[in-house]
């Protein structure tokens, strides 16, 4: 993972949602704008990993969109 300071807006975006709603391995929903998807990871690491893939194919129509990931259930 990148350090913060070498992140550009969308990954930093990204990584403070997902570091904000992190509690501990499980499901997690991912919301913006009218858009969810659930993800399962082990690690705050995957998480992110998993929500900016996700994320960046809406980049251009959302990318200044607020982004809610918050812990669904544990698994």
């Amino acid at each position: 993972m990148k350090q913060i300071k070498d992140m550009n807006q969308l990954e930093r975006k990204v990584f403070e949602a997902c570091y904000n709603g992190w509690y501990l391995s499980g499901e997690y929903r991912a919301v913006f704008f009218g858009h969810e998807r659930r993800f399962e990871a082990d690690t705050i690491r995957q998480l992110s990993n998993d929500v900016e893939t996700w994320f960046n194919d809406h980049k251009e129509n959302h990318g200044n969109d607020i982004l809610l990931v918050k812990y669904a259930r544990a698994v």
